[in-house]
C-alpha cells in the first residue's frame, strides 16, 4: 500500500493541517444543487396537468428534508464506528437487492424490476453500504496478502454490480466499477494487478460490443441465429442503445429519439438560453416528458440557461468534488480518506455520463444528475453520502501532509 507508507514514512518534513470541523463548501454547494434541481424539476413538468406537474413539491416537502436529516445524522456520526457493523450493512444492501428481485416485492416498471413495493431503490442504498466496507478492507485488513485483498475488492463489487444488472440496471451498476479501482488505486494496490483488471475489462466490453454490432452486418439468417443466443445475456434495449450510439440513424424515431432530442435542446441553449420556463424543446413535448425530468434534466437547463447556465452548474459540481477531495487529503486516518475517494469517484462517474449521454458522447445509460434529476431514494442516498464524508471531516484526527 504505497499511498499510506509513503505517508508514514516521510512525517518529520511535513506540515501539520487540521481536518475542518465542517465542511460548509460542500454543504452550500449541495443546497445550491438542490434549489436548482427543484426549480427545474418544476420547469420540466410544468406543462403536465395531471399529478407529475407537483413533483417539485414532492422534492421540497419530502424528499429534500428527509435527505437533510439523513445527511446530519451520518455526519454527526463517527464514522470509524462503522468499523464493527460495515459488513452487516453490506449485507443488508445485499438483502435488499435480492429482495427487489422477488415478483411482488420487487415493483416492475418500464421493464425493468428496481424498487421495492414501489416505493424505495435497494441500488441507491447499496452506494452507501458498500463504502465503508471497502475503505474497512483496504485500509484495516493490511495482514492480508495484497492479492487477496484485491480479489476480495472485486467480489465485494461484483456482487451488487451483477444483481443491479440483472434488474436489469446496467447504468447503476457500472457507476461502481469506476469506484472499485479508484479506491484500489489510492490505497496502493499493485499497479500489475490494476493494469491486468483495466486490460481485462477493455476486452470484456469489447466482445460485449462485437455481440451487438457484428451481427447488424452480417445475412439474415445467421444475424438471426446469433441475437437468438445473445439475447439470453443482452437485454435488447441494451443493444438498441449501443446501436443508436454507434449509428445515431438506426432507429430515429424509436430508440434514437430521447438522444436525438436531447442535443437539439442543448445547441439550441446557445449561450444564455431561452429563459427559465421557455425551453420550446421541453414545452411542446419534443424532449420526452417521462424522462425530462429525470435522466435528460441537464437538457432542460441547458435549453433554457444556455452554455453560461450549464458553466455554473458544473462549477457546483465540481466545488462538490473538490470539497469531497480536499476533505480526504486533509484526513489523518486511511478509511476515511478512502471513502473520500469513492464518494468523489461515483460523484463525478454520475455527472461525467449523465451530461455525456445527453450531449450524445456516450451511449444512452439512465443514469441521473445528482441533486438535479427527480428521485426519491437517489436524492436521499446522494445527501447521504455526502453526510458521509462531512463525519470523516468531523471525526477524523489532524493530518500531517
Amino acid at each position: 500500500m504505497f499511498l499510506f507508507k509513503d505517508r508514514k514514512s516521510n512525517t518529520k518534513n511535513k506540515k501539520k493541517f487540521s481536518v475542518p470541523s465542517f465542511n460548509w463548501t460542500l454543504l452550500i454547494c449541495m443546497c445550491l444543487l438542490l434549489t436548482i434541481g427543484v426549480l427545474f424539476i418544476k420547469s420540466a413538468t410544468n406543462m403536465r396537468t395531471d399529478s407529475v406537474h407537483y413533483l417539485y413539491v414532492e422534492m421540497l416537502v419530502k424528499w429534500i428534508p428527509l435527505g437533510l436529516i439523513a445527511h446530519f445524522v451520518i455526519a454527526f456520526f463517527d464514522y470509524r464506528k462503522l468499523s464493527d457493523k460495515a459488513w452487516i450493512l453490506y449485507a443488508l444492501g445485499v438483502f435488499l437487492l435480492l429482495l427487489v428481485l422477488i415478483p411482488g416485492i420487487g415493483t416492475e416498471r418500464l421493464g425493468a424490476r428496481r424498487w421495492i413495493f414501489g416505493l424505495f431503490q435497494p441500488s441507491e442504498f447499496m452506494k452507501l453500504c458498500i463504502m465503508p466496507v471497502a475503505a474497512l478492507l483496504l485500509a484495516k485488513y493490511t495482514g492480508i496478502k495484497d492479492c487477496y485483498r484485491f480479489i476480495a475488492t472485486l467480489i465485494l463489487f461484483a456482487i451488487p454490480m451483477g444483481l443491479i444488472a440483472i434488474q436489469p440496471d446496467l447504468g447503476s451498476a457500472l457507476v461502481f466499477a469506476p469506484v472499485c479501482v479508484g479506491m484500489l488505486f489510492v490505497s496502493g494496490c499493485s499497479p500489475k494487478m490494476l493494469l491486468t483488471l483495466i486490460l481485462v475489462s477493455v476486452v470484456v466490453v469489447s466482445i460485449f460490443l462485437a455481440l451487438i454490432i457484428v451481427p447488424e452486418h452480417m445475412p439474415e439468417e445467421k444475424r438471426d441465429r446469433i441475437e437468438k443466443i445473445t439475447d439470453n445475456f443482452i437485454f435488447p434495449h441494451w443493444k438498441k442503445r449501443v446501436r443508436v450510439f454507434i449509428n445515431p440513424d438506426h432507429d430515429p424515431l424509436g430508440a434514437g429519439w430521447n438522444k436525438k432530442q436531447s442535443e437539439i435542446a442543448v445547441g439550441s441553449g446557445g449561450k444564455y438560453g431561452k429563459g427559465y420556463l421557455n425551453g420550446t424543446q421541453n414545452i411542446l413535448g419534443f424532449l420526452p416528458r417521462s424522462v425530462s425530468s429525470t435522466d435528460f434534466i441537464f437538457s432542460v437547463v441547458a435549453e433554457e440557461m444556455g452554455f453560461v447556465g450549464s458553466c455554473v452548474l458544473l462549477g457546483l459540481f465540481g466545488g462538490v468534488i473538490i470539497s469531497i477531495a480536499l476533505t480526504g487529503i486533509l484526513c489523518g486516518d486511511d478509511s476515511g480518506r478512502l471513502i473520500c475517494v469513492g464518494v468523489a469517484t461515483l460523484f463525478f462517474a454520475h455527472i461525467f455520463v449523465n451530461i455525456a449521454m445527453t450531449i450524445g458522447k456516450m451511449p444512452i445509460t439512465g443514469i441521473p444528475l445528482p441533486f438535479i434529476s427527480y428521485g426519491g431514494t437517489f436524492t436521499i442516498s446522494t445527501m447521504a453520502l455526502l453526510g458521509l464524508v462531512q463525519s470523516v471531516a468531523i471525526h477524523s484526527k489532524s493530518s500531517q501532509i
